[in-house]
């Protein structure tokens, strides 16, 4: 039994350091989440404390540790013995307690990712260094719980968590207790044990938590949280003087750089405590209100005030230079004190002599001081209550004024250091500008009076008045103000030379000029004469300075004195006037428009476009000479960074004014080519010759300058701008090269004077990258070249590598070093993110459309992936970086769009691409991972979903990469080098890799399967990502069989997932007009998830099907049982299929698929929602153009006005537009371009009736409207929607409304004359809202409608009709959904004719809903009732009439037709056979005019309309009915000439369906007089020769349908010249040119011989059941014209037509004796007469129908081995015997043959339809022969044609009789084998009449035996024939030519 010992609970800690984060991450504008407000309540204790709950070393806590377990509270530790004695060490070093080091040790291996056996110094370093986090962290959260109540406020109502904690830490005595920890960290020693490298970390961390308690303090008395009373003042003045004193230990710990800034910084704190709890702005405010002093207004007594007075007269300023801000600050509170009305108990104070302190503190330099702390670090690199330090300071030096009255004629050096100290305190803080401009604020007073004094003297005192307004100016409000405060001077100051002429009031000292006076400095600024002004004050006995009453804004004399002072080297007015001009444009942009505008007020020019330019282009051209004059310098680069800063933000105002001072090449960019030179792959790499002066001055400006904004940063700024409003000329193109090819790959190698800059230029460089791939798809020539230049480049490339290409171990020993300080980490950390997501953005968009040309940039990522150096590598390394989840989520992006891209692009690339995996980074993955999947969505959604998207492209392209990570178990199959080229170490590496617990996948997916229903409201995002992997895992279950398996086994996976499902089954469908952008986007997240659902379990069926099919192979199922493969088996498959099964049996009885089928086909498309926002874009570009035309351009991006301007001209070049023009001028309206704008102001107004509901009428403004709305210029701000780089998913383009905002610069409208638009604008943009929320919503319904049809299609496949058992949908059901569809599709299609330009969106939903209408009426099969059925072909027939009437499309859609049209035709054949027939006549008849329009169109749907109207032709209507109809609607040579052009352009010999069909339709026609003439018009015979001449050899079906045809025509048309025509023109074609392709369809397979026993024949050639039936059209040719012996000879005069009875005769031959085959003759496939194996489709369906033919003889016994003959048919063991026969008997089939199937019998009647063919052909020849020999008298043996001899027609005769009486035996015959008796007993017929003609003309008598042999024959089959009245007919003619050829045999018979 194990050791186990308790100790105290309060010894137990959770890590404070990821509670600081949360704390951090939580929303400032609502209460704490429940979570976290648990873990402070719990913590609170620890918040109070503080570090004083870290207790020191005991010797309880030691003996504890001895035990094996530890139980502390609610928390149990195993104590292990190598970590023990690792914990009694730190104790020692850290003073801590020895249980509470064990936890501290525990952690930081854990956290560090050491082993227990770490080296002592390594683990000693960093476990301490986790202690002082921990502590610090622990500080942290409490100045965070006080800093977030106290933005909730503290007087707050209601109910707030965090205020609520805030009070309580104050109440329970959080103050007392940070005193004093204060104390012991200030009498601190090290600890004795520490070892010497160790002391200066322990020194520097015990100053940092110095300076955190401080923080705490500062804002408990700041923010009067608590009052300082006289008693704690002392003790923290005590303090404070102990600490200058060099009493306590404090001093001592300033061992390095950052313990001396530490120790400094705590001085400061304290000294700032001191002030602010002198509460001097209290005092401010009774002096303000002369409020007396006395107890209750101030915290202090007058007894506390003597105590402290008597303490600080005991401080030497001398001595202690420090002590001099108190000093300075308590004289202001003396001062302060006796300012006050006097009160008798307070004259005590009154006596205190508060000068003597203030001559101290100017001893002492206290402003001096007061200006380095200012100018300090602390200020500037602090994370505490900066602003309430600077508040501090800024109440201080505002009292010292007020109480000393220090005024502008203050002439010693202390004016300006005030005036830098206030400069100072308010630049850079909004909150205190904010105050300073508030009337209010009376603490602010007295420096607004100074101010005031300031601006009294301006401009001849200009600098100081400048350097404290740009000060002033932070934040929009303060930046107002101070433009206002200079724009309304009410005077100029200058000097004036007195006289007593110009005096005219002596006493009040006005004078007045007597001529015009110039103003010193100021080129052009003259005073008026007789011009008054007040004497300010005398200078001298001549001269004084005036105040002139000449208003003149003070802004424009700063510009008139920076435009005089550019040629000024290092000009200090210029610097601050740029510095007063920057910080207005950055902070306030109705300013920067204002401040453009200035240069009006001199220049009066004329309206127009490019003068509104010119007016508005003064003060930008003084900008650009700024940055064109800057010297390289330290000076001209500040100047130049100013410039640069200022015209970057005045490009954001007005794009197209800067843009032609841009092209003036202010930076001197030189360009050896023009980018308008380049082509579309031209590389612009080194087509730019860098500034030197710039990269000069860049240089300077880092190694020399602390500017706030450096030159580099205003540079990147300023081209960042460029681009964006898609300003394009060379100069910017020169910039943006010069920005990449020298900034980016040199900048790192740079010198910095500040610090950490390094990190800002990166940042900057890299977001300048993703705005020119963002903004290269809207720039024309510039994005091609910098696409070029940034895949081609590879200094750019290393660039980036270098940023990407580090680990997640580099990062954490940066962490763990004290060399290097966090801000520097944290910038180092966030260009990696940075670099990351350009890596991202590059691989997705510069990955599409890439050809064999792989560039550079995907070359190097790509194939040197293998390197442990890689961007791969990095990104598998930096997964697992916890420290920075912005890192983690960059590298899961790339990683995910590595594999994605390495899939596309390997076909390109020389190898393969290997992502390797070593030992540490399996174990850091999995290690990280293992903390399970969905603790990661508590704290970063963003990264969840970036690494699902990972696992979901592993899955679907690197199967080894899951495995490496998770549990084997959970991913079985995948080997290595198992196509996923993912290398893996081998098990020897991973056994020796630390041992880590892989994740449980299964366990992960399962717990958000389980959380599917509310996530799917809740957070649809979340488990779409999660969908998306279990997809890709049913994707490729080959590889993860086991993990499905799994999550299978669960039995509630399926029940979860489909009830997201069955919920849509449940609610309401959304309207979607008016919807929300974030309603749109849930909702089709959740119709997204649906789709993911529903094609998981199409997968898993599909899995299902084929693992059954495959268990089906293993147990050698024979073809029979095959067919009953859709039933459920035995074993596994059986159990894991009733989910998916179940499912929709559920669905099917709970009527749930049913809803869903109505709930998906629904149609919400709403189409004026389209019409409106082109409307509505049609509204605004008028209104745009109309501003365009008086000239004025806006905020308008170049590239968005240049399109307008373009619009512009080419609506105005309209005829309505002229006509209108010509309208107005007639009735004496203004000319020109005033005109223009009075019909645009009109259109404007008839286009917003439009758009409210009044239809415009007819006339020239309906022709405009219709023109804009058709021209639809904001098209191109359509892009493709990101859908995270799914292939699967449909491509669906939005508008881009954050690019086209950003192009009109919408939020800068409330500051120019455009304001009065912004709703113009506004509404279009809410409209284009709307439709990409309703095109979002209606793309993802569309795609779970797919899916379902996808499921039905699965599901029903080869479904028997009987099976209910597992879901079986009813045909009520069907029949219902079918007559929704139907609605739903008639619906969808008004919709698309009423649209003007139908959106494809809406052709989409029509494909979707036919397909899922043809999946339905496939299943009902016949099954439909007639009243259904018209329903359909009504609702298909409007929907193909409507779409090719509708003018919305240029070209009738393909695949909406197609569909439609094959809805129609399985409708129609549905009932074909039926007694439904004669109801749909009329239906049909209604159809063929739609149908007939259909024909002509594209390929894809004419081949179906075709079929469709060749079978209403055959089957519904008669040919007197539908001829009219034809020959009216149908363009019969259109289709002819389409089936002409197919056969050109085919590459193909397979023929299309479109010729094929296209024949059949034709070859009805042709059957019918009228067609056959129709066409014969058309040009049909001439087309057909096209066709046959295509190939050598004709394709097959088309030469037998084209012959067919010609057949038909034939004997449509008769006897006449047409018919004559036709055999004489056409006829001698076929048989002369073509004679080798009618040889070569009546060619026998060549076969040995097939007498011979010696060896087994080899295989024939395979031919095809299609080949067959082109042997019969061609041989019913022949009969046909061998009929019309004129016409046969005529067409075969120029050759011997000998050679085609020889080949007929040989085929019959073979069919004769292919039957016939004795035993051994062939085995196996070896030695088949005939191989002939089904080839399409429809053959292989047949394969599997059961035989419809009975008999075990002739071709019916032998079809069954020639069909089996080849590998091709799937369904047939190539390994059966072969057929056995027995002596000349017709024999059956032995019990292993294959079975004979529908196909085989099909082959066998084909063979049986040829030789009756055969027969009918030499029949002919031969009674052609018998009819001559009467005319001439004799029989002329020279004229006698070739005849088979008697043996084969023996065998044909023995196979018609055997097949015969089989087929008759039964006294029912199958009506499919009704017709073959009947062409048996013409074949039997027809061979004794030719053995007659035989043995007449060789005088020859039958043999004897083959007469016996033939009588038992005819005996067996004139008594099956019987019973079979349908046969007697045939029966006569027989028996005649039986007697003729067997005299005596039906008599001896009794047959007569």
């Amino acid at each position: 039994m194990s050791n186990q010992k308790s100790v105290d609970s309060s010894l137990w800690w959770d890590s404070f350091s990821s509670l600081l984060g949360e704390l951090e991450n939580a929303s400032l504008s609502s209460d704490l989440p429940p979570q976290l407000a648990a873990k402070l309540k719990q913590n609170h204790g620890w918040f109070v404390e503080t570090v004083s709950r870290f207790k020191p070393p005991n010797a309880s806590s030691k003996e504890a540790l001895n035990a094996d377990k530890l139980k502390i509270g609610s928390h149990e530790l195993s104590i292990k013995p190598q970590l023990k004695d690792k914990a009694l060490r730190i104790s020692s070093c850290a003073s801590l307690d020895e249980v509470q080091s064990y936890i501290l040790v525990e952690r930081s291996l854990e956290r560090n990712g050491l082993s227990i056996d770490s080296i002592a110094e390594e683990y000693m370093h960093l476990a301490l260094l986790d202690f002082y986090i921990e502590r610090q962290c622990l500080l942290k959260c409490t100045r965070q719980i006080l800093m977030h109540a106290l933005l909730v406020g503290i007087s707050s109502k209601g109910e707030n968590f965090i205020r609520d904690e805030g009070l309580k830490l104050i109440s329970d005595g959080l103050e007392l207790k940070l005193i004093s920890v204060l104390q012991d960290l200030l009498s601190v020693t090290h600890p004795v044990q520490m070892d010497v490298d160790l002391v200066s970390l322990w020194a520097e961390e015990t100053l940092i938590e110095d300076n955190l308690v401080l923080d705490i303090l500062f804002l408990i008395y700041y923010e009067s949280l608590c009052i300082c009373n006289g008693e704690m003042w002392r003790k923290i003045c005590s303090l404070y003087r102990g600490i200058v004193s060099g009493s306590f230990n404090f001093g001592k710990l300033a061992l390095s750089t950052e313990a001396v800034k530490s120790c400094y910084q705590a001085k400061v704190q304290l000294l700032l405590i001191l002030i602010e709890t002198l509460d001097l702005e209290n005092l401010l405010q009774l002096v303000h209100d002369g409020t007396p002093f006395s107890k209750g207004v101030s915290g202090f007594t007058v007894t506390d005030i003597q105590q402290m007075d008597s303490l600080i007269s005991g401080f030497d300023v001398l001595e202690e230079k420090e002590v001099a801000g108190l000093l300075f600050a308590w004289a202001v509170f003396l001062c302060l004190i006796t300012s006050l009305p006097v009160k008798e108990q307070a004259d005590v104070v009154t006596d205190i002599d508060h000068v003597s302190y203030v001559r101290q503190a100017f001893e002492g330099a206290a402003l001096s001081y007061f200006l380095e702390i200012l100018e300090s670090d602390m200020l500037h690199e602090s994370d505490g209550p900066v602003a309430g330090y600077r508040s501090v300071l800024r109440t201080t030096i505002s009292a010292f004024i007020a109480s000393y009255e220090i005024n502008i004629q203050l002439e010693n050096r202390s004016l300006s250091l005030i005036l830098d100290i206030l400069c100072k305190i308010y630049r850079g803080e909004e909150s205190l500008c904010v105050q300073f401009w508030d009337k209010e604020s009376f603490i602010d007073g007295p420096i607004r009076c100074l101010l005031c004094n300031l601006e009294g003297e301006f401009p001849f005192r200009t600098l100081e008045l400048v350097h404290l307004l740009s000060s002033l100016s932070e934040g929009s409000w303060p930046a107002e103000c101070v433009y206002t405060f200079l724009d309304r001077s009410v005077g100029i100051s200058s000097l004036f030379e007195v006289t007593s002429d110009s005096i005219v009031d002596k006493a009040s000292q006005i004078v007045e000029t007597r001529q015009p006076l110039r103003i010193p400095g100021i080129e052009g600024l003259v005073v008026p004469p007789k011009t008054r002004g007040q004497i300010l004050r005398v200078l001298n006995a001549k001269n004084a300075l005036v105040r002139w009453e000449y208003k003149q804004s003070g802004l424009l004399i700063l510009l008139m004195r920076l435009a005089q002072s550019l040629q000024c080297e290092g000009n200090k007015e210029g610097f601050l006037i740029l510095d007063l001009l920057r910080r207005l444009v950055s902070c306030n942009s109705g300013v920067t428009f204002s401040l453009m505008d200035i240069g009006s007020t001199f220049y009066r020019i004329p309206a127009g476009p490019s003068n509104q330019m010119e007016k508005n282009s003064w003060v930008v051209e003084i900008i650009c000479a700024v940055i064109r004059n800057s010297s390289p310098s330290s000076a001209g680069a500040v100047q130049m960074s100013m410039g640069a800063s200022i015209l970057a933000e005045m490009i954001k105002c007005a794009p197209t004014v800067v843009a032609v001072a841009v092209k003036a090449n202010i930076f001197e960019m030189a360009s050896r080519t023009s980018m308008f030179d380049f082509g579309n792959k031209g590389s612009s790499s080194g087509s730019w010759l860098p500034s030197g002066k710039l990269a000069k001055m860049l240089l300077i400006d880092s190694e020399q300058n602390n500017y706030d904004i450096p030159l580099v940063i205003s540079v990147l700024d300023f081209t960042i701008n460029l681009v964006e409003r898609r300003i394009e000329s060379d100069s910017v193109l020169a910039l943006v090269a010069f920005c990449l090819q020298y900034v980016l790959v040199n900048h790192d190698s740079w010198k910095y004077k500040v610090k950490h800059a390094r990190w800002r230029v990166t940042l900057k460089v890299l977001e300048l990258m993703k705005t020119c791939i963002a903004a290269g798809s809207y720039l024309e020539k510039l994005g091609i070249i910098i696409r070029d230049l940034l895949l081609w480049d590879s200094s750019i490339h290393s660039a980036i590598f270098r940023l990407v290409c580090n680990n997640k171990h580099t990062l954490e020993r940066l962490h763990s070093s004290r060399l290097f300080e966090l801000t520097e980490i944290e910038g180092f950390e966030f260009a990696i993110g940075s670099a990351l997501d350009v890596m991202y953005i590059m691989l997705s968009e510069f990955s599409k459309d890439i050809s064999s040309n792989i560039p550079l940039f995907h070359q190097v990522v790509l194939l040197s992936a293998e390197k442990p150096d890689s961007v791969a590598a990095a990104a598998i390394s930096l997964l697992s970086y916890t420290q920075n989840p912005t890192v983690q989520v960059g590298a899961a992006r790339v990683l995910a769009m590595l594999l994605i891209t390495t899939e596309y692009l390997q076909p390109y690339l020389s190898g393969n691409v290997w992502f390797v995996l070593d030992n540490n980074q399996i174990t850091d993955l999995t290690e990280y991972f293992g903390r399970a999947l969905f603790e990661l969505l508590e704290h970063n959604e963003d990264l969840y979903i970036s690494l699902m998207n990972v696992f979901t492209s592993a899955a679907c392209y690197k199967p080894a990469f899951l495995v490496s990570i998770f549990s084997p178990n959970d991913i079985a199959g995948v080997k290595v080098g198992d196509n996923s080229q993912t290398k893996m170490p081998t098990s020897k590496k991973i056994h020796g890799a630390p041992a880590s617990k892989k994740a449980s996948l299964s366990d992960d997916l399962m717990t958000y399967v389980e959380r599917s229903n509310d996530l799917i409201t809740s957070n649809p995002r979340i488990l779409l990502s999660v969908l998306h992997f279990v997809r890709a895992l049913w994707q490729g279950a080959g590889h993860y069989i086991t993990i499905i398996d799994s999550l299978k086994s669960s039995g509630k996976f399926w029940k979860h997932l489909s009830g997201c499902i069955s919920s849509v089954a449940a609610s309401k469908n959304v309207s979607l007009e008016k919807l929300s952008e974030m309603e749109a986007h849930s909702l089709a997240l959740k119709y997204k998830c649906q789709s993911a659902i529903l094609e998981i379990m199409a997968f898993d069926m599909f899995l299902e099907k084929k693992l059954m099919h495959a268990e089906l192979l293993l147990k050698g199922a024979s073809h029979t049982d095959r067919k009953r493969e859709s039933a459920p088996s035995s074993g596994r498959s059986d159990s894991d299929q009733s989910g998916t099964r179940d499912v929709w049996a559920s669905w099917c009885e709970k009527s749930i698929l049913g809803s869903l089928i109505n709930a998906y086909t629904s149609c919400e498309y709403e189409s004026k929602i389209f019409y409106h926002s082109k409307v509505a874009s049609s509204l605004f570009s008028v209104h745009a153009m109309g501003k365009f035309a008086k000239g004025d351009s806006g905020s308008l991006s170049v590239s968005l006005l240049e399109k307008i301007g373009k619009d512009f001209e080419n609506l105005s070049s309209q005829p309505a537009f002229l006509d209108l023009v010509a309208q107005y001028s007639h009735r004496g309206y203004s000319e020109g371009d005033k005109l223009k704008i009075l019909i645009l102001d009109d259109l404007y107004y008839h286009l917003q009736g439009e758009l409210e509901g009044r239809i415009i009428e007819h006339g020239a403004f309906k022709e405009l409207t219709q023109y804009l709305v058709q021209s639809n210029s904001f098209e191109s701000y359509k892009r493709e929607y990101d859908n995270g780089h799914l292939p699967s998913t449909k491509e669906v383009y939005l508008y881009d409304l954050k690019c086209l905002k950003k192009d009109l610069g919408l939020d800068l409208w409330d500051y120019t004359s455009w304001k009065a638009s912004k709703a113009i604008a506004e509404n279009m943009l809410d409209y284009m809202q709307e439709v990409n929320s309703m095109l979002l919503v209606l793309s993802s319904k569309h795609s779970a409608l797919r899916e379902l049809t996808t499921i039905f299609n699965i599901f029903y496949d080869n479904q028997s009709k009987k099976d209910n058992a597992h879901g079986m949908f009813s045909i009520q059901q069907c029949v219902a959904c079918i007559d929704h569809i139907c609605k739903h599709i008639h619906t969808a299609t008004e919709l698309a004719s009423s649209s003007e330009d139908a959106s494809q969106e809406i052709l989409d939903l029509i494909e979707a809903q036919a397909e899922l209408l043809l999946c339905l009426i496939r299943y009902i099969q016949t099954g439909l009732p007639l009243s259904t059925v018209m329903f359909v072909l009504k609702t298909s027939g409007a929907g193909l009439k409507i779409l090719a009437d509708s003018k919305s499309y240029r070209v009738l859609p393909t695949m909406s037709t197609k569909l439609l049209a094959l809805v129609m035709l399985l409708a129609l054949e549905s009932c074909t056979g039926s007694d439904k027939i004669d109801g749909l006549s009329n239906t049909c008849m209604g159809l063929l005019p739609i149908l007939c329009k259909c024909m002509t169109g594209a390929a894809e749907h004419s081949a179906i309309c075709c079929t469709t109207t060749d079978l209403i032709l055959r089957c519904f209507v008669t040919p007197n009915t539908w001829l009219p109809l034809i020959k009216e609607h149908l363009r019969l040579p259109h289709v002819i000439q389409n089936l002409q052009d197919d056969g050109k352009c085919r590459l193909s010999t397979i023929p299309t369906a479109t010729a094929i069909t296209t024949m059949k339709f034709l070859l009805t026609l042709a059957r019918v007089r009228s067609g056959a003439e129709m066409l014969l018009a058309s040009g049909f015979l001439p087309s057909l020769r096209v066709l046959f001449e295509k190939d050598e050899k004709p394709q097959e079906e088309i030469w037998g349908l084209g012959l067919a045809v010609v057949t038909s025509m034939i004997h449509s048309l008769g006897d006449g010249s047409t018919c004559d025509d036709i055999i004489n023109d056409f006829i001698p074609y076929i048989f002369a040119e073509k004679a080798y392709v009618v040889s070569h369809y009546l060619s026998a397979p060549e076969t040995s011989d097939m007498h011979t026993k010696k060896r087994p024949r080899e295989q024939s050639a395979p031919t095809s059941l299609i080949a067959l039936k082109e042997t019969e059209n061609t041989l019913t040719l022949m009969c046909v014209l061998a009929k019309r012996r004129v016409s046969w000879v005529k067409a075969t005069k120029d050759m011997d037509d000998s050679q085609f009875r020889e080949k007929s005769i040989h085929l019959l031959a073979f069919i004769s004796r292919g039957a016939h085959h004795r035993l051994g003759e062939f085995t196996g496939i070896k030695g088949c007469p005939l191989v002939c194996p089904p080839v399409v489709k429809e053959e292989f369906e047949y394969c599997e129908k059961a035989s419809f033919v009975s008999s075990k003889h002739g071709w019916f016994a032998l079809s069954p081995h020639c069909c089996a003959a080849s590998s091709k048919f799937p369904g047939v063991s190539v390994t059966s015997t072969a057929l056995v026969l027995k002596g000349h008997q017709p024999n059956g089939l032995t019990d292993g043959g294959p079975a004979p199937t529908f196909f085989s019998d099909l082959v066998a009647l084909q063979m049986y339809r040829i030789a009756f063919l055969l027969l009918k052909f030499l029949c002919i020849e031969a009674k052609s022969a018998a009819e001559r020999s009467v005319e001439v008298g004799f029989v002329d043996l020279a004229h006698i044609p070739e005849l088979p001899m008697p043996d084969i027609l023996h065998g044909l005769q023995d196979q018609a009789i055997a097949v015969i009486c089989d087929i008759c035996e039964p006294k029912v015959i199958n009506e499919e084998a009704r017709s073959i008796p009947s062409v048996l007993v013409q074949i039997l017929e027809m061979a004794l009449y030719l053995e007659l003609s035989v043995l007449q003309i060789c005088g020859i008598r039958p043999v004897l035996g083959r007469v016996d042999g033939f009588s038992n024959g005819v005996k067996m089959l004139f008594k099956v024939i019987e019973g079979h009245a349908f046969l007697h007919p045939s029966m006569k003619s027989l028996k005649q030519i039986v007697s003729m050829v067997y005299p005596g045999l039906l008599q001896n018979g009794g047959f007569l």
